[in-house]
């Protein structure tokens, strides 16, 4: 660890602001969805897929990784996909069962890091769960632009933003079991020593 690493304090780190500036965007692109600027809504939502994918990279690159980056990041992509989600679902561009599926992988997640945690497992992101969420804002962004006067001409790109949706549904799913999995062995671990 660099001088400067062990000088700051844990939670005054650029990928923790990029996260805190995630969280901000979050009801600003739900605005834009409800208020019908699907064009504004697909730049926020861009804004949010290039600072989750910014936030790891320079807590990595950089060292700067932090334990409140390690909470903050997985409740930055949990809150900002249902928001997400249920936005396009508000205004009928998203199927229902798809956000029905990711709701509910999360709030088991929730109850379960709540009961044997107290809501902070401390918990690395899973490659899956990574994934999950690159597909998703592939899919979500393919979405909102399918419906933007110039592309809703072509069902093409709707079919292929819907692909891309429930390929990062059934990644939730997955990255949700591997996420419980490990939260039920760390349980475990914590239980013996206890």
């Amino acid at each position: 660890m660099t001088d400067t690493a062990r000088q700051r304090p844990d939670w005054q780190t650029w990928p923790n602001l990029i996260t805190l500036v995630r969280f901000v965007l979050i009801p600003v692109f739900i605005g834009f969805v409800v208020a019908g600027h699907p064009g504004w809504a697909l730049v926020t939502l861009v804004v949010l897929g290039v600072s989750d994918w910014a936030d790891g990279f320079i807590a990595r690159k950089f060292d700067q990784g932090s334990q409140l980056g390690k909470a903050l990041d997985p409740i930055a992509d949990r809150l900002a996909i249902i928001a997400i989600v249920l936005s396009l679902v508000l205004v009928g561009l998203l199927p229902w069962p798809s956000v029905a599926i990711i709701v509910l992988v999360d709030l088991v997640l929730v109850v379960l890091s709540w009961l044997w945690f107290r809501g902070n497992p401390d918990l690395d992101v899973t490659w899956t769960g990574k994934i999950r969420s690159a597909l998703l804002f592939v899919g979500l962004p393919l979405l909102l632009f399918s419906s933007t006067s110039w592309a809703s001409q072509y069902d093409w790109i709707r079919v292929l933003a819907l692909v891309f949706v429930w390929l990062g549904t059934i990644g939730h799913v997955i990255a949700g079991a591997q996420y419980a999995a490990a939260l039920a062995a760390k349980h475990r671990t914590v239980s013996r020593t206890a």
